[in-house]
């Protein structure tokens, strides 16, 4: 059976039921102290009630996100491992790492280079021939404004989501790249623009490439078609690379994966997560990359 199909239930709890029932009475301890000061306040004065009930307003989601974090430290080491491994050979989840700064940029995905960059919960195995792996990736531009009253400073995404990494069997001589076509990419494109015979994929996606003969080589009719498929299951949330001698997808995706909550039971946590590792790891096969057509110089 491919371990892309594998079961996804018997996942074994541990003693996360027991310490998401002991985060949740700390919370709801919590909760009488904010109850009960918010009482006393109303009983000395209306503003020194109002302003407990504040207080209480505040405090405690941060107490909620608190216990959530000390059980999603336990959720990682002993949950999420369990379930990396179904889905590819020599899998491996390593919650601190992630994927380089330098591949990223690499790419040439975005038009924009992070100024501030994180990533996180690395998870790399092989799926037949094929070695890959992935990670959570959040890159931000800074912008600042200059004003009459001083200058502020926002962040801006330029992507949010799993990066994920292949060999592709291929050294490529140049560099091809494949992003949504909405209306403000072309510029991304410049001189380099590439046209296919697959006109869903020119729809979706604009094709740029340093290397037009090498860009028509790698994309295929079927690796097209396969692309194609891949778009419909994740629609405009994919870009895809081919760099070096690997082909990144870099899918985006605002929700952060592989946490646990005080109040979210872990059925709903592990079902998640499994999709999106599972997800992930098919893609090896939806894109035929151990078909081997090519072999490395």
């Amino acid at each position: 059976m491919s371990k892309i199909a594998a079961d996804t239930t018997g996942i074994e709890g541990g003693d996360f039921p027991r310490l998401q029932a002991r985060y949740r009475r700390q919370w709801w301890i919590w909760f009488a102290g904010c109850a009960v000061l918010t009482l006393v306040g109303v009983l000395v004065g209306e503003m020194y009630g109002i302003g407990m009930a504040v207080l209480s307003l505040v405090v405690l989601p941060v107490v909620s996100v608190q216990l959530s974090k000390k059980l999603s430290q336990y959720y990682k080491r002993e949950i999420v491992p369990q379930f990396v491994g179904r889905f590819c050979d020599e899998g491996r989840y390593v919650p601190e790492a992630g994927i380089d700064e330098e591949v990223f940029r690499a790419s040439n995905l975005f038009g924009t280079p992070p100024d501030r960059y994180a990533t996180e919960d690395l998870i790399e195995g092989r799926v037949g021939k094929t070695v890959f792996r992935f990670a959570e990736v959040h890159a931000q531009e800074r912008r600042t404004t200059h004003t009459k009253n001083g200058t502020r400073t926002t962040w801006v995404d330029i992507f949010r989501g799993f990066f994920f990494v292949a060999d592709f069997n291929k050294h490529f001589q140049g560099q091809t790249t494949l992003v949504p076509n909405f209306w403000g990419s072309k510029w991304l494109a410049g001189k380099q623009r590439v046209q296919l015979e697959n006109p869903e994929l020119m729809k979706e996606f604009l094709v740029c490439s340093t290397d037009q003969t090498e860009a028509r080589y790698i994309l295929t009719p079927g690796l097209m078609e396969r692309i194609m498929k891949l778009w419909s299951r994740y629609p405009e949330q994919l870009s895809i690379s081919f760099t070096g001698s690997c082909i990144i997808v870099a899918r985006s995706c605002a929700t952060d994966h592989y946490e646990a909550s005080i109040w979210r039971p872990l059925e709903r946590c592990t079902e998640r997560d499994i999709e999106a590792v599972r997800g992930l790891a098919a893609i090896v096969e939806e894109l035929n990359m151990n078909s081997r057509i090519w072999t490395k110089e």
